[in-house]
This record gives C-alpha cells, structure tokens and sequence, in this order.
C-alpha cells in the first residue's frame, strides 16, 4: 500500500503537469490569424523602406497579420536555407524577392508543395509556380531611362561624333538586371546614331567606379552612363570625378530614393533617376487577398516616373513627406506591438490565475483525503506494531530457550579437567559465539520495544497536527535541540562506509554531518553548504585528500574552512604534505576519538574568534590587524570585494542579497553562509552595520542633513533610518550632529 503522503505527491505533480501544458499551449502564435514571411535578397535603404512599409502595413487591415523579414545579404544559398526555414516555421504565404533567376526555383516549387501562396516582388524566378508577382515593369525602367538618354544626345550633347551611351550592368543572372538591359538597349537600337557600348560588372559601387575609371584613362569618349542603380552610378561619377571629366558626362540611374538619388540630382551629380516604387502596404494588400481567397491579379506592375532636374523639386518634397509619414507609421506600429504583448500577457494571467484557483480547491480536497487516508494508515501501523511485538515475544522464548540450554553445558564442560586444552579453546570459541548470539537477540528485543514506542507516540493530537515515523536500516539518530542552539556544519569525506559511519556515530550528537564519498564529491557538496570543518582522508579515489584540501583552500567561498586529515600514513614528510597543502591538523590512523574531538573543538573555537575581525562596527586595532594577516589570501580577497561590492551598492535601496551574491560571483545561500562564517553576522545584517558606520561618519563631518545622509547610505525613509541608528549607537543622529557642531 502507498503511503498518503505519496499519493497526495504524485497527485499535486500530475496537476502541475496538466496546468503547465495548459499554459505553455497558449502561446503568443494562436493570437495572429496570418504569419507572412519575408525573404529579402538583400539589403540597402530601397529594401529598408519596402520593409518598413510592410511592418507599417500590419495593422492596417482587419486580421491580424505577422510579418517576418530576412535578409540574404546577396547570398543564394542562405536565401534558400531562410525560405526552407520559414516553410518549416509554418509561415501561411511568402513573400520572395529571389537573389538569382534559377537557383530559387526550387523553394518556389516546394513552397507549392506544402500548399503555401509564393509571391514573387520585384524580380522573377524561372519557376511558373508562384501565386503573384508585383513590382514596377524593369523593362519599361530601362526603356524609360533609355528614351531619356537618346533625348540628352539629341539636345544637349554636341560633340562633333556620334555620342557615346554606356551601360553598366550585372552579369544579366537577376531578372531586374536582364529586363533592365532589355529596356534600354531596345531604346538604343532605335538611334543609330549614338554609339551604344555595354560593361558587365557585379553590379556594386566599386565595379562601376572601376569601369568607368578604366575606360576613361584608356581615353575612349563618353557622354552619357547608365548605371542600373543610383549607388552603382555613384561609382561611375566618382571616377570621373577623379580625372575631371564629371561636368562633361550625364549620369543615369535607378531607385531615385531620398537622400540618395533625388538629392544627387538636386545637386547635379546625376542627370535623371528612375523611381523604382517600393509600395510595401501593396505587398501585404495582395497577400490578405490571396489568403482570405478573394480576386487578385497574378500580375501587378506598379507604375512610375523618370525623375529629371526640372520635376525634382516637387518630388521630393512628397518623397521626404512620405518619408516621415512611414516613420511615425513604425513608431505606431511598435505601440501598437507592445499594447497587443501586454494584452496576452494580461490575458495569460488571468487564465493562469483561474488554473491556480481551481488547483487550490482540488488541493484542500487532497489534503482532506490524506488527512483520512493519514489516520487510517497510523491505526493500521499501531495493529502492525502489535502483531510484531507479539511475535517478536514468542520469538524470544524459542531463541532464549535453546541458548539456556546451549550455555549451561558448555559452562559445565569448561569446568572439567578432563578435557585436553585444544578441547578448551574450542570450546571458549563455541562459549563466546553463543554468549555474542544471546546479545544480539536481547538488543534486536530492546531494539523492538523501542520502535513501538516510537509507534505508540505517533498517534496525533488533532487533524492538523499528523506526523509519520518509521525506523530503517542504517538510519541516523536524531538529535532533538532548542531551536537557538544552532550545531555547526561538519563535513566527512571518506571512501570507506564502515569509517563514515563511525565518525558520523561519534560526532552526531555535537555536529550537524554531512557525508561525501570522494574529494570531488566533497568538493562540490563543500561549495553547496559551506560547512564549519572538514574531515578528510588523505587516499581515496577520483579526487585524493590532499587535492581536495588544496582546492577548498584556493577558492574564496570555501578557503576558511577548517580541514582536518585522516591517514594511516604516519611520517613526517607525508605530514608536511598534507599541512603544505593547508590542512589545519593532521591525524594518522589508528586515532584516538578524544583527540579528534579536542582537535574539532578547538579548531571552531579559533574561527569564533577570528569572526569579530571582520564585524562593520569595530574598529581595527594592532590585535585584530595581528589576526587579520594571518588569514590565507583568498579569505582576505572575499572580505575585500564583499566591502568593495557593499560600498559600490550601498545607496542602492532597493539592494538585494541576490544582486550582491551576483557582484561577487556567487549564489544567494552561498554567500549567507560564507559571510556568515567569516563574522557571525547574515549579509543583511553586515550590510546594515556598514551602512550606520558610514553615516556615523557622514554626520561628524560633513553638513548634510539626516535625511539626505539616509538616502545615501541606503535608507528608504529618514524615519527608518533614525530608528536603526537609535538602536545601534544609542543616540539620534540629530543629537550626533549637535555634538559635532560643538
């Protein structure tokens, strides 16, 4: 049968668990209608602001939307793995603005597969799979830009010779670069009087800036460059800029974005820029139309214009107002985040607070079942004890009976002299053995009558006040004390059972014992608890005695701690080892239990002494500096960083022992306890202390007021301050200020 106290356990861990998979399945995902993810090709303040308008373009509608970007940084098959990834996620549509035109296909093709709309933006794939395509129209782009240049030719270009009309590109992989190109050169074929040339490059700042350079030192003419984007002729014009030549060239380009290309044009760097549109809230438009199942167009070209010096003024004015309307768009947008976080959070708490409350009423049901199931369990332990103590009567008299019989003969037979002495220590052996025989039934009777004792006692005085006992094999004794009486920490590190439980019989009734197999098991369970004293044995396995000491000594949390060896090996040299290694004593086996007692005794009372050294309120006299050098280096390092880590916190006050335990790199109890051991006193109470000595000094010699000396030293009210004070010097601070100004 289980006992109650197992069953009500299990129970309240079953409704914990119930509770937590409630919680944990209302997760912030259910709270969106749609997710969208985002795969960008790459970035650049054009992408930037098509990002912006589609986070912007979130709330705007009636569903809940998520959107989620990520960037490919021009790299094909990172942008793979983001889509893959974003299929993985459970996304309900993506958005693809594909690097390359082939290699994406695949992610197009098995976005289909797993029943997830593809929207291509802004450049193709050679996959026919996706749902949608938007953008602006690359090849009226170029034709645009195109129509545009052969103009300047025509009425601004006079130069003797067919005016030379070059075209920087990509490597023509990206359907933009292709379509582009397409535009323009169609454009050019139209004027055969203008001598069209064409450079591939990587399409980048740089690649232009050495295109045009090399082409410009090789002498060749140039009146007009078109480069595919605003940052690519930004190249072109600096190395033309470079050899002088920049007021005799046009330059062309595309994206016309403010603060780039609109105020490179304003500023004459370039002759004219195409706006490629971004539109982002379209982007989202068309895929809640897609997912809500409403009519779409698969194509949707988005229009635009040539931006020339003679328009450029009103456009970006509207471009910059734009803008700053997509700005405060964001701005609302993460409010608008924010207040929906706080609303599931609200709405979490309070599902979590009903779960709380319904766990709370099934837990005084159980604890009124285990109440029940308590008593019933006691009475049956009380007939258990009377069935044993019966049985364990009937069993004395047939044990004691064949041992009376068996001891008076073997006593008769002893006294004989007829009998050779080899027949007298055999039976010495047999009389011995019988008379150990005895013994242990009478301490196994003895052993008995007190545990139905102990039986007996457990009956309890009310419903609340229920309290199960039960004796074991092996189990300590308890020591019941005065709650004040506080016994110190004794830790036994052995690997012999049969030792452990001899120093833990020997010392349980004086010391709280904790046991360790091992040094490194020693070791840990020494950083954990901090014990008083240390008994170790000098041989054993993973971690030996000696290198346990020495690490307990090297660290600051445990270097304190008295260390006590045990070893059977007896020379000097092996001594100085272990001492060398820090051991406050060193005892060889076999010992005397008086002298280790004696050893313990005094090792403790010298570590009481040492406490007032460090104490906030005393004043450091020749004495107490004496003792203080005679402490190891990493005892006097702790005390130097826990005052340094005091003073830097000390007019903190909200100041928690948890926030100082992270300053010195250690847990809450562990630094409890250490500084505990170090001097007498809790970290609250250190902290205190050193707190009023501070303004002790404060008040004697500077002129700020109570109040003010309070707050800087940590004191959330005057009054609380004042009372604290009182209590420790026994006057007001306000009688210590008159006192210093007398």
């Amino acid at each position: 049968m289980k006992k109650p106290k197992t069953i009500l356990i299990n129970q309240l861990l079953l409704i914990s668990l119930m509770t937590l998979l409630l919680i944990t399945g209302c997760t912030p995902r259910a709270s969106y209608k749609y997710k969208i993810g985002v795969s960008q090709c790459v970035g650049g303040r054009w992408r930037d602001k098509v990002n912006n308008e589609m986070l912007s373009a979130q709330h705007l509608y009636d569903t809940d939307v998520k959107v989620c970007i990520t960037n490919a940084d021009n790299n094909t098959e990172q942008q793979r793995q983001q889509i893959d990834s974003l299929i993985d996620a459970g996304v309900d549509l993506l958005v693809i603005s594909p690097n390359e035109y082939k290699p994406l296909s695949p992610c197009v093709e098995r976005a289909k597969k797993y029943g997830i709309p593809v929207i291509l933006f802004e450049r193709k794939t050679s996959s026919n799979d996706y749902t949608a395509y938007i953008g602006g129209d690359n090849v009226e782009a170029g034709r645009a830009i195109g129509t545009y240049a052969a103009r300047l030719c025509r009425d601004s270009i006079h130069v003797g010779r067919r005016p030379v009309v070059l075209e920087i590109t990509g490597q023509l992989v990206m359907s933009p670069d292709r379509e582009r190109y397409q535009g323009f050169s169609s454009v050019m074929k139209k004027h055969p009087e203008l001598d069209f040339q064409h450079i591939k490059t990587n399409w980048s700042l740089e690649d232009s800036y050495a295109a045009t350079k090399k082409w410009l030192q090789a002498g060749k003419p140039l009146d007009v460059v078109f480069c595919q984007s605003d940052l690519a002729s930004f190249g072109a014009y600096k190395a033309a800029k470079e050899l002088g030549k920049e007021k005799s060239i046009y330059f062309l380009g595309i994206d016309a974005l403010p603060g780039e290309g609109i105020d490179a044009i304003q500023q004459g760097k370039l002759a004219a820029s195409y706006i490629y549109p971004t539109h982002g809230e379209e982007i989202i438009a068309l895929a809640l139309r897609i997912l809500e199942h409403k009519p779409y167009k698969r194509t949707n070209i988005i229009k635009s214009i040539v931006v020339t010096p003679q328009n450029v003024g009103e456009i970006a004015i509207n471009a910059n107002e734009m803008m700053r309307q997509s700005q405060y768009l964001i701005t609302i947008q993460n409010k608008l985040e924010d207040y929906l976080g706080l609303y599931h959070v609200q709405r979490t708490l309070l599902f979590v607070s009903l779960v709380v409350a319904l766990i709370l009423l099934v837990a005084v049901l159980l604890v009124w079942r285990a109440i029940v199931f308590t008593r019933r369990a006691n009475h049956r332990m009380k007939e258990l004890g009377e069935e044993q103590n019966r049985f364990y009567t009937n069993a004395s008299h047939q044990l004691r009976t064949p041992l009376t019989l068996i001891n008076g003969p073997l006593q008769r037979l002893s006294e004989s002299k007829t009998l050779s002495e080899s027949d007298h220590e055999l039976l010495d052996i047999v009389r011995r053995n019988a008379e150990q025989l005895l013994h242990l039934v009478t301490n196994v009777l003895q052993f008995q009558k007190e545990t139905q004792k102990m039986i007996q006692d457990t009956e309890p005085d009310d419903a609340h006040a229920i309290s199960c006992r039960s004796v074991q094999d092996g189990q300590h004794d308890i020591v019941v004390r005065d709650q004040s009486d506080e016994l110190a920490t004794v830790l036994i590190v052995d690997d012999n059972d049969d030792m452990r439980r001899y120093l833990r019989t020997l010392l349980l009734d004086r010391y709280y014992v904790l046991e360790a197999s091992d040094g490194q098991s020693g070791w840990k369970l020494a950083r954990e608890s901090v014990p008083d004293l240390v008994i170790s044995d000098v041989m054993m396995p993973v971690m030996d005695g000696l290198a346990f000491c020495a690490k307990l000594k090297a660290d600051p949390l445990t270097s304190h701690i008295p260390v006590i060896l045990l070893t059977a090996r007896s020379t000097e040299q092996q001594q100085a080892e272990g001492l060398s290694q820090g051991a406050d004593a060193y005892l060889t086996k076999p010992f005397s239990a008086e002298v280790l007692l004696a050893h313990i005794a005094s090792l403790l009372a010298n570590r009481q002494k040492l406490k007032e050294i460090f104490a906030a309120e005393k004043q450091q006299t020749t004495e107490s500096h004496e003792q203080e050098e005679k402490l190891s280096t990493p005892d006097k390092m702790f005390m130097d960083t826990l005052r340094q880590a005091i003073l830097k916190n000390m007019s903190n006050m909200k100041l928690k022992m948890d926030d100082l335990g992270a300053d010195m790199g250690i847990s809450r109890v562990q630094l409890y306890r250490k500084v505990k051991a170090m001097t007498g006193m809790s970290p609250v109470e250190l902290l205190k202390e050193m707190r009023l000595k501070r303004a002790m000094k404060l008040l004697k010699a500077t002129d700020k007021t109570v109040a003010e000396v309070a707050y800087e030293v940590g004191f959330g009210t005057p009054g609380y301050f004042s009372s604290c004070f009182k209590k420790q010097y026994g006057k007001y601070p306000t009688d210590v200020k008159e006192d210093a100004k007398e």
